[in-house]
């Protein structure tokens, strides 16, 4: 409901058609005329697969994700930088391979003017804003900070086919108040009511709301509302038998071919791995003893697993915080964790079947205690297999890694328990794609 669906497919058809520009006027700068049809159409069956590329890359940089308010503020590097891979990968692809593209000057234009027309289309679609007219007027009704932050999001972002035009708070109203606020709120033009559904205060006054509600009000529930704007779950707002209900049933289809292709891949994973770990431990073993270090992870249903890494660290600090406190990532440990090789002995847990590729990261059993004492809702996390990658790594940069924090760690929980809700191999392969984002990115920690 938050989104226009037909914004991606938008953004790629135009896309598509920046680049088939990009190529129309690379030839009209390379000639000095106009180029014929058919001078165009010998040009442009050779350029479709850098057109494909050029896509690929772009969803990889995340030029198709929603629109949020946080996702805007780096959309303009993320920009510029999917079109340096474009032209880095072209260059390749056009001077190294037998193409049939000549002569290379075309290339050379082409792909100067398409980071221009890209850039452009992009900000102009970036700055285009919904007129208040096109949007929904709508009420919010709820408190607590999930509540102001998708308020503030709503409001302040133009791309929402919906406008709340006022919060209720409902902290301290007397009784009936609520249905009261709702109940005269279409005299402002009000079209749409957003409530929390699990605020003590809407819960007491929803059955006097059940005749008004087919007066051709739209009612939404908040929390979907939520997911939908900023893919996690509102932890506060969240009952352990909401999240049960709605956990994927029937999934063994699903379980059997994500099970299978671990396996796959782990095996054809660990040949192309064992090289870079033996060159990795070589160099760890002429500073400072062992290469490896070996940890517990809590595991599916709570069972307690070993896995191995290469050390990134001065020593093996086995999660204590004290330790950690004297301990610190070496020049060599930081190459290794932003490239991800000091995880790749665990294919070896993917083998056997501790982990999978996609899933929840497993943690250590002595903070994953303090979790579960701390944070609602933490031990549900381990209702499914843990990954290498999951939704909170590829969305939540400031996830803590190895050292304990509650206020950060819900949030990495939301994710979580977002993607325990919605797992599918759409969202999997969502996943698999981020992450090769961020291992050519070198943003590993």
């Amino acid at each position: 409901m938050a989104f226009d669906r037909r914004e991606t497919a938008l953004l790629l058809i135009g896309d598509f058609f920046m680049l088939a520009a990009s190529l129309w006027i690379a030839l009209l700068l390379r000639n000095l005329s106009f180029p014929s049809l058919s001078y165009f159409d010998a040009n442009f069956v050779p350029f479709l697969p850098i057109f494909f590329l050029s896509l690929a890359v772009f969803y990889i940089a995340g030029l198709y994700e929603k629109q949020t308010r946080p996702i805007r503020r780096v959309m303009g590097p993320r920009i510029f930088g999917a079109q340096a891979a474009t032209v880095a990968i072209a260059a390749v692809l056009f001077f190294i391979l037998p193409l049939s593209i000549a002569p290379k000057t075309i290339l050379v234009l082409y792909l100067i003017v398409s980071v221009a027309t890209e850039s452009i289309w992009r900000f102009y679609r970036m700055k285009y804003e919904i007129k208040s007219s096109a949007r929904i007027p709508a009420l919010l009704v709820g408190s607590g900070p999930a509540v102001l932050e998708l308020y503030d999001e709503v409001r302040e972002n133009s791309r929402y086919l919906i406008h709340f035009v006022r919060h209720l708070e409902t902290t301290g109203l007397s009784n009936g108040t609520v249905a009261d606020e709702i109940v005269s709120a279409p005299k402002d033009g009000v079209r749409i009511i957003v409530l929390d559904t699990s605020d003590s205060v809407v819960i007491r006054d929803m059955p006097m709301l059940y005749d008004f509600m087919t007066n051709g009000i739209l009612f939404l529930e908040f929390a979907p509302l939520y997911e939908e704007i900023f893919d996690r779950v509102p932890l506060a707002h969240l009952h352990a038998g909401q999240l049960l209900e709605t956990l994927p049933r029937h999934r063994a289809m699903y379980d059997a071919a994500k099970r299978l292709f671990d396996i796959i891949l782990a095996a054809v994973g660990s040949i192309v791995a064992i090289p870079f770990i033996g060159i990795a431990a070589m160099f760890l073993s002429l500073k400072n003893g062992s290469p490896f270090i070996r940890h517990e992870r809590i595991g599916r249903n709570g069972r307690v697993f070993r896995i191995v890494k290469l050390r990134s660290m001065l020593f093996d600090d086995h999660g204590d915080p004290e330790q950690q406190k004297k301990n610190r990532v070496t020049t060599l440990g930081r190459l290794l964790r932003k490239t991800r090789i000091d995880e790749l002995p665990q294919l070896w847990n993917v083998l056997i079947g501790n982990l999978s590729f996609i899933g929840p990261r497993p943690e250590l059993p002595k903070i994953a205690e303090i979790y579960e004492r701390e944070i609602p809702h933490y031990r549900m996390r381990h209702l499914i297999t843990p990954g290498l990658s999951g939704w909170a790594q590829i969305n939540d940069a400031d996830a803590p890694r190895g050292s304990a924090d509650v206020e950060r760690t819900r949030r990495k929980l939301s994710f979580d328990l977002y993607y325990l809700k919605h797992r599918s191999f759409g969202l999997d392969l969502a996943i698999a794609i981020k992450t090769i984002r961020t291992l050519l990115s070198f943003s590993g920690t």
